[in-house]
């Protein structure tokens, strides 16, 4: 009897120490499962790492070459249009000097390239024409420049113009503020809320209004005493008008410079308004 006992009991343990050596089995493969995957987690890691580091050393080549080809792509384009110029003056400019063409600086030392998410190209052409007359720069490599100067989708814009546009400062200047959206009605309010900076000159900021002043001037042609009086007292009774009137004439505000029109219209909206308030019910208290 005891000899069965013995056995049976031996058998017992012996199926629990198989269970324990399964158990211990079972979890170290688990272990080595999860380490497995934890290599493979830090291996594909490293190789996305590795691929981002790539990919950005890549751009970065693609991007050096991209500003490279439009540097020189650039550059072909203000030889072409300072060899245009020379070519189209070389009849008035034969007696100057080869030292006087070259201009005493080299504007672009002067003045950091444009950007339109960080200047403002009236104020910048403002900078370029003061630093222009300072460096006395011939007025036929005027364009040429301020080609360098601004960025390479600007610059095509110009040079794509016939020569007699391209070559003109005063042409070059109306591309610009209508690429930049810079109507005469900008300018008048840059006009009247420009504010002298901490640290400019009271002769730049009288420079600066002048300026903004002859472009909403010139820009609705009042070329005249008498067109100028009537677009200064057009401005006048504008302030006088409500934001409400403003709004009803939005489409047209801007374009309203004679002061005979724009009073009539203000009489006619007046009228029109007095008019239908009249007709209005009135309510009636009980």
């Amino acid at each position: 009897m005891n000899t069965i006992n013995n056995e049976r009991k031996e058998r017992e343990e012996n199926e629990i120490r198989q269970e324990e050596m399964a158990e211990r089995k079972r979890k170290e493969e688990q272990e080595i499962a999860e380490r497995r995957h934890q290599e493979e987690i830090a291996e594909r890691r490293r190789q996305n790492e590795i691929q981002i580091v790539e990919q950005k050393r890549q751009d970065e080549i693609a991007e050096r070459k991209r500003k490279d080809e439009m540097e020189f792509e650039l550059q072909k384009i203000r030889l072409e249009t300072e060899g245009r110029s020379l070519n189209s003056n070389s009849v008035a400019n034969k007696n100057v000097n080869s030292t006087q063409i070259k201009p005493k600086l080299e504007i672009h030392h002067l003045m950091q390239k444009f950007n339109s998410d960080e200047n403002d190209i009236s104020l910048y052409l403002i900078m370029f024409e003061r630093l222009d007359k300072q460096d006395e720069i011939l007025k036929n490599t005027c364009v040429t420049h301020l080609l360098g100067l601004l960025p390479y989708d600007v610059a095509q814009l110009i040079a794509r113009e016939p020569d007699e546009i391209a070559n003109d400062y005063g042409e070059v200047k109306k591309i610009l503020f209508k690429r930049y959206k810079l109507t005469p009605e900008k300018f008048r309010q840059k006009f009247f809320i420009r504010n002298k900076n901490l640290g400019n000159t009271w002769k730049n900021f009288a420079y600066e209004l002048r300026s903004f002043f002859n472009e909403w001037v010139n820009g609705v042609k009042a070329d005249s005493f008498e067109k100028l009086s009537d677009l200064i007292i057009t401005d006048q009774e504008k302030r006088k008008v409500s934001q409400e009137v403003k709004d009803h004439f939005i489409d047209d505000w801007s374009k309203l410079n004679s002061p005979d029109n724009i009073v009539e219209k203000l009489d006619d909206y007046d009228t029109l308004r007095s008019t239908f308030r009249s007709k209005q019910p009135r309510k009636e208290w009980h």
